[in-house]
């Protein structure tokens, strides 16, 4: 069972590893985690002294972490394991809807209060600034705020 136990750990480390290398952590490293625990309970449970064949496997396994994390970081690899990117919450990219400010179009779904207006051949998620707008009525945008843009029912038509 001791032969089974090391066996077991050692696949696991180097599912392990190449998951991490090829993919980030995935479903594979999963496969290694679960394979790494079944080593140590085999150890545990099944073995005269697992206990300290346990506490060397944390021992190997603590520094090669670290020591596999600095490989990465020399290796330029690091960026795909950690995301680096932030949300930034000052920015208001409104991409462009502010163009639709005063225009007139078609509600292409009933707008009850959101849904779909078409200007012009762009369809344009819409609110209205009333409680509900039929499919098919003209519609035109009163106000773009943040990335929101309402429109109000236009007297007089349809």
């Amino acid at each position: 069972m001791m032969y089974l136990a090391i066996g077991l750990f050692i696949v696991a480390i180097i599912i392990l590893f190449v998951d991490i290398y090829i993919e980030g952590f995935g479903p594979m490293g999963v496969v290694g985690l679960l394979l790494a625990a079944a080593s140590l309970f085999i150890s545990v449970a099944f073995v005269p002294a697992g206990l300290f064949i346990v506490l060397g496997k944390l021992g190997l396994m603590v520094p090669g972490t670290v020591l596999f994390y600095r490989f990465l970081r020399v290796r330029q690899m690091h960026g795909k394991l950690i995301l680096h990117d932030t949300l930034n919450e000052d920015v208001q990219d409104v991409s462009g809807l502010a163009y639709f400010l005063g225009k007139e179009g078609v509600a292409s779904t009933a707008l009850r209060p959101y849904g779909t207006a078409d200007f012009n051949g762009n369809r344009v998620d819409v609110c209205s600034q009333s409680k509900y707008i039929p499919a098919g009525k003209r519609v035109k945008v009163v106000e773009v705020k943040e990335r929101k843009v309402f429109v109000s029912l236009v007297e007089n038509a349809n």
